[in-house]
């Protein structure tokens, strides 16, 4: 007996055993159960993930004459024919080589037929978008009012050139591109019913290289099979199917890592050197970039990323001094790698140099730590300078809030700093540039701080300790002029109150007072307002703080007032009573407000008007 492909062997014979598009299956059956089935249909997705199987199960499952409606039995005339391969009622016709209109009239003339057998005769055309504008015209009429026995069924990867007035005229399923993790699951079933040892690395491998297409994944499953025979390994898929073993992938992190340009380069020979295209080498390292980063934001297992547990062991401890930041400015310069490789003349040297160029800039470090090393280092000389001009120069003098209900501020011990900044930030600070465009020094470049951007790099702080907490009324004003929100109305009314001057992290306080409940609430229940606070004061001190908040505790005889800032939509529903008229009459609901200038011709307008 002559081999069966496996794509063929194990093609589905009804909706229950569609893997991936359940939810199709679902609406088409109880289309059938309940009479409400429709004439034309349009099944539209990428390639392998059952259309035109689909249209085969759909057509059965419509003329077997079985018991059960929704399953084809396989024993009934109906079943037998379309199982023969050359079906009476069941007409499938390829559009990419029927394209005329002179197909389609031949086509049409079969629909004024009777089925010989089954209930209706079921017309299929594969890559309907292939054919021409006057054979969709010449589907048109037909295709709105067929006759009772006659059902059309379309399947199309590209939809978008399909006309109008086809998709008017049809019920279009859209079918979604298989997960990996259901291909595996269906290959596993596969492999035990074939008596197949397997593993799920390989499974893993074959469901990467099928991309979502349960076809293809059968198809590499059937080549890999013929090379490994029963036992199938990850090794020997990787050989069979020409993709790159996960030990290059990790010798080249680890010379990235590592700024080491020729263990780069010798990667590149050996990978070579075993019959790898650069193609599938840098998709392959793609992917492995793709799980380091996964695993270092935590939370994915290897069975979620469809790899064995002692590859996500090895991961997990892959080129450890790499941060997120540089993981994804390699997968930056990869993805532009893979655009241009196409299109190149010279893939070899592309494909090195970019390498290269991984390997040779410096790793990327938090500008803020950065300077707030400086800071510190520099914060002991003026300490002692102040210590000695104190009892000459009175230090800004606060007014002490009255007690309060949380414990005061502990003194932290500083931390001591290194002694020598510079050499830390020289060694951490790195600037990612072109290599072809841009600077040619590393003194020739531009910083992007906050919203704007400065040809000077400025390391000095805004405010000191000693003036930050008398600053505090302004540093509100500017919130309210770029905030737009509760932030910064959360902070009005309060104060700020300082701990030890030397302690490293320096110790702060957002004092509210009785009456300001509401803005205490806020800023101790919403997190990223603390963080928002926090990142505002390091940027104007340049350096750490330690941030507490407190409320006052009310004075005898006083009450906490809830002071929660009116709205204008409130105030306007205070004041106007037409528009609470309005708002009754039409259950109305606010979705967003915005303020309104008025124009200055507008004003002078109705100033000029005579009365």
């Amino acid at each position: 007996m002559a081999y069966i492909a496996m794509a063929r062997k194990w093609r589905p014979n009804s909706f229950q055993d569609m893997v991936g598009q359940e939810h199709i299956a679902k609406t088409i059956e109880n289309a059938i159960t309940g009479g409400r089935l429709h004439h034309a249909f349009l099944f539209t997705g990428t390639r392998g993930v059952g259309k035109t199987t689909s249209a085969r199960i759909l057509a059965r499952t419509l003329n077997c004459t079985g018991g059960n409606p929704l399953h084809p039995c396989g024993e009934c005339p109906s079943c037998k024919d379309i199982a023969g391969g050359n079906p009476m009622d069941v007409i499938e016709i390829d559009a990419a080589s029927n394209t005329g209109v002179d197909n389609i009239r031949d086509l049409l003339e079969q629909t004024q037929y009777t089925p010989m057998i089954g209930k209706y005769k079921v017309f299929v055309i594969d890559e309907v978008h292939m054919l021409s504008k006057g054979a969709f015209n010449a589907l048109l009429k037909t295709l709105e009012e067929p006759p009772p026995h006659v059902i059309f069924i379309f399947a199309t990867t590209e939809v978008n050139k399909v006309p109008q007035t086809i998709l008017s005229r049809v019920q279009r399923f859209d079918f979604k591109r298989l997960t990996s993790k259901q291909i595996i699951s269906r290959l596993h079933y596969i492999c035990e019913q074939e008596g197949i040892k397997t593993d799920p690395e390989a499974l893993g491998i074959l469901a990467e290289k099928a991309d979502g297409s349960m076809r293809d994944a059968l198809t590499f499953f059937d080549q890999a099979y013929a090379f490994t025979g029963n036992d199938m390994s990850a090794e020997a898929v990787h050989s069979v199917l020409g993709i790159p073993p996960n030990e290059l992938f990790f010798s080249l992190l680890e010379s990235i890592a590592n700024h080491d340009i020729k263990g780069c380069f010798e990667v590149v020979d050996k990978a070579c050197s075993i019959g790898v295209e650069f193609a599938p080498l840098l998709d392959g390292f793609a992917k492995f970039i793709r799980n380091r980063l996964y695993i270092r934001v935590g939370g994915i297992t290897a069975e979620e990323l469809n790899i064995s547990d002692a590859l996500y062991g090895k991961l997990q401890s892959c080129a450890a001094n790499l941060s997120n930041g540089d993981l994804l400015r390699v997968a930056k310069i990869l993805t532009d790698l893979q655009g241009s490789l196409r299109h190149s003349t010279n893939p070899r040297l592309l494909v090195e140099s970019s390498l290269a160029r991984m390997a040779w800039l410096d790793h990327l470090t938090d500008l803020r730590k950065a300077l707030a090393a400086i800071n510190d280092t520099t914060s002991a000389s003026e300490q002692s300078k102040k210590k000695v001009t104190e009892s000459a120069v009175p230090s800004p003098t606060l007014k002490t809030p009255p007690q309060v209900t949380q414990d005061p501020l502990e003194t932290i011990a500083p931390t001591p700093a290194p002694e020598n900044a510079m050499e830390v930030l020289n060694a951490s600070f790195a600037i990612d540039f072109d290599l072809n465009e841009g600077p040619t020094s590393k003194n020739d470049f531009a910083i992007e701080f906050g919203n704007q951007e400065n040809n000077i790099f400025e390391t000095g702080p805004r405010y000191t300790r000693y003036d930050i907490c008398n600053a505090w009324p302004e540093i509100i004003r500017e919130c309210f002029s770029q905030e737009v929100g509760f932030f910064a109305t959360s902070l009005s009314g309060s104060s700020l109150d300082h701990g030890d001057f030397q302690a490293n992290p320096f110790p702060l306080k957002v004092v509210y007072r009785a009456a300001l409940a509401w803005g205490y609430e806020q800023m101790t229940k919403n997190k990223d307002y603390q963080d928002r606070l926090i990142n505002i004061l390091e940027d104007l001190l340049q350096t750490k703080v330690a941030l507490q908040y407190t409320l006052i505790a009310p004075q005898p005889g006083e009450k906490l007032v809830e002071s929660r800032p009116v709205s204008a939509w409130e105030s306007d529903l205070e004041n106007e009573l037409i528009l609470g008229t309005l708002v009754e009459m039409f259950q109305t609901e606010l979705i967003s407000t915005r303020k309104l200038h008025r124009s200055n011709t507008a004003t002078e307008s109705c100033e000029d008007e005579p009365e």
